[in-house]
């Protein structure tokens, strides 16, 4: 007998496999059966969760977040999509250069950042969807955008120039670490060239506002500075 939902895991996450045809309601049943009988298996390990086989709406995302966290003692950083692996590689290099638990201890906001909207944290902020033109977001900590960053970003907002910018994408935007500021410009910036298809982090080396293509050499690095 088909099973409605398998749970796999990968390194810093877990895949949750959805029978597509089965009600949404039956299904959060399910994940809540399942995690609950695997409460303490999985402890209190921070991942990243994906769902594959199922396309989930913004408030089913929602849903599913606030079952697994009643259901389980998991730290679930963000949710992914299918085959997001530039996503599961940022988690990934989180946990290989351990950042403490406390700079997941931000906000998670679901859903775009649309023009004339502002979005604040005291903590690190974590955008599972894209800052459009004219969007702003704002964090005492880091900022994680894990769509594309076409807005302006506000990171270090504590004063501390040790803290980021991480964005799956990147078009024309205004960044600010601490005191420091970095725009894109238009495509003949030879940054906006170089990372219009390619996930970035922006950071502060030498008192200078540095943006480079993401790996987890490069987090490594900027977590050492």
């Amino acid at each position: 007998m088909k099973q409605s939902l398998i749970i796999k895991s990968y390194p810093g996450g877990l895949s949750l496999h959805m029978d597509s045809n089965i009600d949404f309601d039956d299904m959060l049943n399910e994940v809540a059966s399942k995690f609950e009988e695997s409460r303490s298996f999985f402890k209190n390990a921070s991942v990243a969760i994906s769902v594959e086989d199922r396309i989930l709406s913004p408030n089913e995302e929602k849903l599913l977040i606030q079952t697994i966290n009643e259901h389980s003692d998991l730290n679930v950083i963000c949710l992914v999509g299918k085959n997001e692996d530039t996503n599961r590689n940022f988690i990934k290099a989180c946990k290989k250069v351990e950042f403490q638990n406390e700079e997941y201890n931000g906000r998670f906001y679901t859903g775009n950042v649309y023009e004339d909207q502002v979005v604040e944290c005291e903590g690190t902020l974590v955008i599972i969807g894209n800052v459009l033109p004219g969007g702003t977001v704002a964090a005492a900590k880091n900022i994680i955008v894990l769509g594309e960053l076409c807005g302006e970003a506000y990171a270090g907002m504590n004063g501390n120039s040790s803290h980021f910018i991480y964005a799956n994408k990147i078009g024309q935007a205004k960044c600010k670490i601490a005191d420091k500021l970095f725009k894109t410009k238009n495509d003949k910036n030879i940054f906006a060239k170089k990372n219009k298809e390619q996930s970035v982090i922006i950071y502060l080396n030498n008192d200078e506002i540095v943006m480079d293509n993401f790996s987890l050499e490069k987090l490594a690095y900027v977590a050492s500075i």
